[in-house]
């Protein structure tokens, strides 16, 4: 179920004039633990209107969850948006909610959902240096908060970005690569 829905985030996007999404391949190393996982993230709108939509998909070894739904942009710096979706767990309703805002060199991107599973949350701020550096924090519920680092090539659609989250003493380290699409 969680690949039909890639498969048909990805197709609808190509109807929008503003397309951004990206595929990250994370490596997460929690102690000595290593825990590999992906997730799609999407959001679209159109020069003329202040709705779009956004998805988000993410899967580890031992979980997934997929949702997604409207955006709305009352400017060009600022977009929230709440959306419904699946997971795996007993309960399978899941949902979740994005609110972006940035300008100039700077963004925060927030990712609030609950359902079945329970609460999570991801925070993003970021200050881009030039085009293809940034330094920022992370705060991500059951990892941590702390700096994050993004490399981004210049002639490639590819980010490398780390991040260091502490988490009741222990160190947490985030190693992921980024396609943007």
């Amino acid at each position: 179920m969680i690949r039909f829905l890639i498969i048909i985030i990805i197709s609808t996007s190509n109807l929008y004039s503003k397309n951004t999404y990206a595929i990250e391949i994370k490596n997460l190393f929690v102690d000595e633990k290593y825990v590999p996982a992906f997730d799609v993230f999407t959001m679209h709108s159109t020069d003329s209107e202040k709705l779009g939509y956004f998805s988000w998909v993410f899967a580890n070894e031992v979980w997934a969850e997929a949702y997604g739904g409207l955006t709305y942009m009352p400017t060009s710096y600022f977009q929230i948006g709440l959306g419904i979706g699946i997971e795996k767990a007993d309960n399978p309703l899941r949902i979740g909610s994005m609110i972006w805002a940035g300008k100039q060199n700077w963004s925060v991107l927030t990712l609030l959902e609950n359902g079945g599973s329970g609460y999570w949350h991801q925070i993003n701020a970021i200050y881009r240096f030039n085009k293809n550096i940034g330094i920022g924090f992370m705060k991500e519920e059951f990892t941590g908060f702390g700096p994050r680092l993004e490399f981004l090539f210049s002639n490639l659609p590819v980010q490398v970005w780390t991040s260091f989250l502490q988490l009741d003493g222990n160190l947490n380290t985030y190693f992921t690569i980024k396609f943007l699409l």
